[in-house]
């Protein structure tokens, strides 16, 4: 299962615009195009919070899918928004532990003129239980194409 299948299969990243443009060697870069969708203030665009903060989560889980091939839940993510998010956005994350169990990746949000709109650490988890993916129940595992 590549990083492209697992993130293609997430309705959410689909309905947020979340577009994945690289993932490799716990490294992954996203953008998103801003749209009124995705704004909370009347009348003008400016991200929502939690647009930025799903960006950041979404591309930091595909750096470390890049590393373990399959699904990784979000553990913790703590994000700074350090400016308003008034155009397309841009997320790199870099995974800077991969443990048995957990991994640990730093996010940076910008938007495509270079402000920083955001940093964020997310904690993932990659192991332990039965050995399957976040994306098994009951033995069956979750469909991952569209």
């Amino acid at each position: 299962m590549t990083v492209a299948d697992i993130f293609d299969a997430m309705p959410y990243a689909q309905h947020l615009g979340i577009e994945l443009t690289d993932a490799d060697e716990g490294y992954a870069r996203g953008v998103l195009e801003l749209g009124e969708e995705h704004s909370s203030v009347p009348g003008r665009v400016v991200a929502h919070g939690g647009v930025v903060h799903s960006l950041a989560d979404h591309v930091g889980g595909a750096a470390i899918i890049s590393l373990v091939h399959k699904p990784t839940p979000t553990i913790d993510i703590r994000i700074d928004h350090l400016s308003p998010a008034t155009d397309d956005l841009v997320a790199e994350a870099e995974v800077v532990r991969n443990g048995g169990d957990v991994a640990t990746v730093d996010i940076t949000v910008e938007d495509v003129t270079g402000q920083s709109v955001a940093t964020a650490r997310g904690v993932y988890k990659t192991g332990g239980g039965d050995g399957g993916s976040a994306w098994v129940d009951g033995g069956e595992e979750f469909p991952t194409g569209p």
